[in-house]
């Protein structure tokens, strides 16, 4: 992380936490927190009533519903892997404190009341209350840790499926996954409930929509038109390991074509080794999404990269033709231009093959954020890790 985002997470951090002296136990907790805080907990647990209790009312019932076992393994069950990693890593006492620790790992713990954060002598405690500790030693059998395994298993499916083809149905990702889980097999109505659950979560970056499972914030013209050019064709499906790195929304292949693309732009335009990696990344996106070629060029410009010459010009358009080439995309579903180029030659299909070599750009330029740049929102995360997901 650069300097700039390792401060703007230690203030974001420093905002969300109690300042003063660390405490352990909710029942000490509970009651030093306003009672508008106690009651967004409150409703987090749909207490009945909750609208005309005092402030000690509050805080008892909330305590209870925050060691009630039921309600602690079905928060502990819609987590991220990377939130369980990090609560994980507190229940037993592996983590390292870090006043720059993503707000984004915790903050789903922080709303329920399952973590609290504290700031003190310049360092920030994350704390878990001793009886949420005791409710999970209680809970922490073989049969929740099999249940939890499966759910983030069928986390990371769900996110690889949405970030590399767009749209999937319920029935080709449950195929996909006991091609890749014979041990562990489910139904597409286990896929669905377990779909259902974590759609409990507001913050989700997938919906159930028309009977696809599709990425969140589709416009519905978008959302048919990718139905609608996905139809007929093969899914790119790669192995378990290469698959779920798609669960990653920055993951992408690090292909010859961006190498090379990579390699230009550091030599040409004598860039270090992170801004040639940040204007491959928002071109390697702006390929995914069959951007313009105006737009894709915009990339320079907006960095103030100009070309000195017409032949290093259309070196750096010829590069990016092959980078469009060979970059997966929603419409083809996860396959390239390039694959579905050689398997309609083996088949013999004359369909058009459009490259962005041929577009005619008419589409006007736009200030828009880069993905590596800090987000607006003041998450102190990346635009691409927050508001641009």
């Amino acid at each position: 992380m650069t300097d700039q985002t390792n401060q703007l997470l230690e203030e974001n951090n420093i905002k969300h936490a109690m300042i003063g002296e660390v405490m352990h136990r909710l029942s000490d907790i509970l009651p030093s927190l306003t009672k508008t805080r106690l009651a967004a907990l409150a409703a987090v647990y749909s207490i009945p009533g909750r609208s005309k209790m005092k402030k000690e009312e509050l805080a008892a019932a909330v305590q209870a519903s925050i060691e009630n076992p039921e309600s602690l393994e079905v928060a502990l069950r819609n987590s991220r892997p990377k939130e369980w990693e990090l609560f994980a890593s507190l229940l037993y006492g592996s983590y390292q404190p870090s006043n720059a620790t993503p707000f984004g790992y915790y903050y789903y713990f922080l709303d329920r009341g399952l973590l609290f954060t504290f700031f003190t002598d310049n360092q920030l405690h994350l704390v878990i209350p001793d009886e949420v500790k005791a409710a999970f030693r209680k809970l922490d059998q073989p049969a929740f840790r099999q249940a939890l395994e499966r759910s983030h298993r069928l986390y990371n499916y769900l996110m690889a499926a949405i970030n590399l083809y767009g749209i999937i149905a319920p029935a080709k990702l449950t195929e996909i996954y006991n091609a890749q889980n014979s041990h562990a097999s489910i139904t597409e109505e286990d896929l669905l409930q377990q779909l259902n659950q974590f759609l409990l979560r507001t913050d989700q970056y997938f919906e159930l929509r028309q009977g696809y499972i599709a990425s969140l914030d589709m416009e519905d013209k978008e959302f048919d038109e990718l139905k609608g050019k996905v139809q007929g064709k093969p899914y790119y499906v790669p192995e378990a390991q290469e698959l779920l790195k798609y669960a990653d929304q920055d993951y992408f292949e690090m292909t010859p074509q961006l190498t090379a693309l990579r390699e230009f732009v550091t030599k040409e335009f004598h860039l270090d080794a992170e801004s040639a990696e940040y204007l491959v990344d928002d071109i390697q996106l702006g390929c995914s999404m069959e951007a313009s070629l105006q737009d894709l060029l915009y990339e320079f410009e907006r960095r103030d990269l100009n070309f000195s010459s017409q032949k290093q010009a259309q070196q750096a358009v010829a590069l990016i033709g092959d980078v469009y080439d060979h970059t997966r995309m929603w419409s083809n579903a996860g396959h390239t231009l390039d694959e579905l180029r050689r398997m309609q030659d083996n088949s013999g299909s004359s369909q058009a093959r459009p490259s962005i070599r041929g577009h005619i750009v008419k589409q006007a330029r736009s200030n828009k954020i880069g993905r590596n740049e800090p987000c607006p929102c003041g998450s102190g995360l990346k635009y691409k890790k927050c508001c641009g997901k």
